[in-house]
């Protein structure tokens, strides 16, 4: 509705003062803005007319506010800055409407996942998720592929390489450990030494970082009895429970798994082996900047770490 005979002020007007104000160039504002010289210039004057008051000061030296005019760049500012929250909150509200969001993981962790993954239901039921389990090295392969958008991963050290295309944030930092079942002889114990380890014979899961410390174990400390290597948990926990043999996996592995199989894996810290942490975080494309969904879901997963509710 108009007042007074003063038409309304259009959104491009304000935008063209704000940069026109930042750049101190009608020239290089207009560039930036994609329009031509004539168009902004016209457009501020305009402006200047339906106001009664000059905002800008036009001079050889370049273009700068008036006291007057600073005051209505600042509320310029303050308007775009609202309808932006505006349309960033609508963003969020129809994203939220229709996201679906891929996810690998690492096994140790699947069940922690599964939680957030509920517990972020109830708040945002239309969200879609496809969660897959995989391997580490498999997980940083379908992510380089925009297969999955987000992988939670154990790595060793400084693994990631700079420049592979890929982002890592860390959320958790652990080594590797003996785990045996609770009726195990051992279940009562917290350490375990090299030559205590090269006494039991252990099942394992397929995942590259165990076999590098199997590795490096036996360059040092002499060979371990495998009695099997699979990518099936379950068979894993089946000799357990028979107390046939005990397993090494990343320790946070065990504390998300030892509730998840109602509190029957006990972890053995290992003695007198060095080996590098391992961390677990979150994986995503460098180009990936992370949709709103992805954000706060990873937030979400953190947020249970720190209260102490990995598992």
């Amino acid at each position: 509705m108009q007042n007074g005979g003063m038409r309304a002020v259009n959104l491009d007007q304000l935008y063209y003062i704000i940069e026109v104000a930042k750049t101190k160039s009608l020239s290089l504002a207009a560039s930036n803005m994609h329009v031509t010289q004539s168009a902004i210039s016209q457009s501020i004057a305009g402006l200047e007319a339906e106001l009664g008051i000059p905002i800008f000061i036009r001079s050889r030296s370049g273009t700068t506010p008036t006291k007057e005019g600073t005051d209505i760049i600042q509320k310029a500012l303050e308007v775009v800055s609202k309808l932006q929250e505006m349309k960033d909150g609508a963003s969020r509200v129809s994203e939220m409407m229709h996201a679906e969001l891929k996810i690998a993981a690492i096994p140790g962790v699947m069940a922690s996942l599964v939680k957030t993954v509920s517990s972020f239901k109830q708040d945002y039921p239309n969200v879609a998720f496809r969660i897959v389990e995989e391997k580490s090295d498999r997980i940083l392969d379908e992510i380089r592929h925009n297969k999955v958008d987000i992988g939670l991963i154990g790595v060793r050290g400084n693994e990631v390489p700079i420049g592979t295309g890929l982002v890592f944030e860390p959320i958790w930092q652990g080594r590797m450990v003996v785990g045996v079942w609770n009726n195990s002889p051992l279940a009562g114990r917290k350490r375990i030494t090299p030559e205590e380890m090269k006494k039991l014979p252990y099942v394992l899961y397929d995942e590259p970082h165990v076999h590098d410390f199997v590795e490096e174990f036996t360059g040092v400390h002499g060979p371990l009895s495998i009695m099997f290597t699979s990518n099936n948990p379950y068979a894993l926990v089946t000799v357990l429970r028979e107390n046939l043999a005990g397993t090494i996996g990343y320790d946070f592995s065990f504390i998300d798994r030892s509730v998840s199989l109602n509190s029957g894996l006990t972890k053995l810290e290992i003695d007198g082996v060095e080996q590098p942490p391992i961390q677990l975080g979150w994986a995503r494309a460098e180009t990936n900047k992370g949709t709103q969904v992805s954000k706060m879901f990873i937030q979400r997963f953190k947020g249970q770490i720190q209260l102490g509710n990995l598992s």
